[in-house]
Order: structure tokens, then sequence, then C-alpha cells
């Protein structure tokens, strides 16, 4: 049970898109897995679910302009996202990174890459133009 001086017992915040199909939740950032088996999971397993839900908010804040489906592959500091557009190419985000103060997210599709500036506010600029370069084939 929670309670106002302790962290909740889980990260949902009853937004679950996982219920129409999403494989990772808009609400709460976790994995169908995540959710389907939390009540099962270890207090480790738990604490690693929650250490990696910053990233995948990055991730589900990157994405949401678009439109496609969003999935997840590897663990921890290896996971990374795989966003599939709706004419099935895919998009791969990384793992954001730090780097002389500005946070950085690599990004690639059809064999470009670019590193996304989220620290800036003009980040929702720099992807609409890296995917019409993607769809420009420049």
């Amino acid at each position: 049970m929670s309670s106002l001086t302790s962290p909740p017992d889980t990260p949902c915040i009853g937004v679950c898109s996982t219920a129409i199909g999403d494989d990772v939740c808009l609400g709460c950032a976790r994995t169908f897995a995540e959710i389907s088996f939390w009540a099962e999971m270890s207090e480790a397993q738990k604490a690693a679910s929650w250490a990696r839900l910053p990233v995948r908010r990055v991730w589900l804040a990157v994405v949401k302009p678009l439109q496609g489906h969003l999935d997840i592959a590897g663990q921890g500091d290896s996971e990374q996202a795989r966003f599939t557009l709706p004419d099935g190419r895919h998009l791969l985000l990384g793992q954001p990174y730090l780097q002389d103060g500005r946070r950085l997210l690599p990004l690639s599709c059809a064999g470009r890459q670019t590193l996304l500036e989220v620290s800036l506010p003009s980040w929702p600029q720099q992807l609409h133009a890296f995917m019409a370069s993607v769809a420009q084939g420049q």
C-alpha cells in the first residue's frame, strides 16, 4: 500500500494503452509483460523496471507526434526502442545520453542517423526535418 511519504506500489497512472494493443503503455511506459507480471515480480525486478521508465518516457515523447507502433528490445542499458512507421520502415531510438550539457538521443531510419537534441525546445522540428529527409531519401 502506498502513502504520501512512500513511493507508489506501481507506476500505473490509470491510462493503460496496452488494453488497446500497445506493447508499451503510453501512461506508465511499462511493457505489456511488465504490467501483466507486476504482482509476481520480485522487488529487484520492479526496481529495474522503475529505473527504465525515464528513458522510455523520452522515447514515448519523441514518437508521440508520429503514427506507428513502439516496441522495446533488449534489457537495461542495452534497451532500444523500435518504432514501426505506417509505411513499414523502422525508426530506431537508442539510449539518450548527456554530452557537454546536451541531452542527445540517437535515431536511425532507412540507413540514416542523427542525434536528436531532446534538451532543446526545438527537438520536434529536428525530428520532423530528419523524418522528411528519410522520406525524401536525402
